[in-house]
């Protein structure tokens, strides 16, 4: 496990959760930093500061090279690992429950596998939910639980997908029209609760992993962009409706706040909530 220490700075931080099972950090480390340990999770680092010099070790395999800008340090729970850092640098560690990843491997391909070690790779798409995890969790997770839960399941599926010992088959199923018209009638009854791919997928009685799968080659969307159109539709009908007010309306449709629902329509309708309501 990381000790953090002087040379070790956290600039931020989430807090992991038994759901969803992935952290995010920003952190900073001095020249002449040293780390080293046995994982207990899954880790994940992502370069963010100029080229610095490093010495990774992960079982056994040594490596010195240029920390840059996207660089990739992938080291699976269990793996003994330490680090050197020939200079100063900054960058988002991800932290990834064992349990997830390995319920994600099995959803999807239907028995385990080993996450394979990088010592300097290069992942565009796990750059980016990075990113994106890190300023969610910045900003104190303005978008619910339903975003931060889509953004780490697409990560784990990335992962079973390009950086395990196998990959999954294509999947070419979808749902039935029945599935969908009970789940949009369940997404519809529930905007002011909190939606969880987990509640979602017992609808269609599958996993998670398998229910974003179906409900994306089906609707084309994910249930995450599907839910945020049920929420704005609805919001917008009862802003022209004129018979409750904006904090009210933010509540029954389940944005965080009545800033946020704003924030939504905005981007969606290009208008004000004052606006749309004529």
């Amino acid at each position: 496990m990381l000790q953090v220490g002087e040379e070790i700075k956290v600039l931020s931080a989430s807090a992991p959760t038994s759901e969803y099972g992935i952290a995010v950090a920003r952190v900073s480390f001095r020249k002449g930093t040293f780390t080293s340990g046995v994982a207990t999770h899954h880790m994940i680092g992502i370069g963010c500061s100029l080229p610095t010099s490093v010495e990774h070790m992960i079982d056994g395999k040594r490596l010195r090279h240029h920390i840059t800008p996207g660089s990739l340090c992938l080291c699976p729970a269990q793996a003994c690992h330490s680090t050197a850092f020939g200079g100063s640098m900054s960058g988002i560690v991800l932290r990834i429950s064992p349990e997830c990843l390995a319920l994600a491997t099995s959803d999807l391909l239907g028995h385990n596998a080993g996450l394979i070690e990088q010592l300097n790779g290069r992942d565009g798409f796990i750059a980016h939910v990075a990113h994106v995890l890190k300023a969610e969790a910045a900003a104190g997770h303005p978008n619910g639980t339903l975003f931060w839960n889509a953004a780490t399941d697409a990560l784990l599926a990335h992962l079973v997908r390009q950086h395990l010992d196998q990959s999954p088959p294509p999947n070419c199923e979808q749902l039935d029209l029945n599935s969908i018209n009970h789940l949009d009638s369940f997404i519809r009854a529930n905007l002011d609760e909190t939606l969880s791919l987990d509640s979602l997928a017992e609808i269609v009685s599958c996993g998670r992993f398998q229910f974003a799968r179906l409900f994306q080659s089906t609707m084309g969307i994910s249930p995450y962009k599907y839910v945020i159109r049920r929420r704005l539709e609805t919001a917008r009908a009862m802003i022209q409706a004129r018979k409750v007010s904006l904090a009210e309306i933010s509540a029954a449709t389940g944005f965080s706040d009545q800033s946020h629902m704003t924030k939504w329509i905005k981007r969606v309708y290009g208008a004000t909530p004052t606006q749309l309501a004529g």
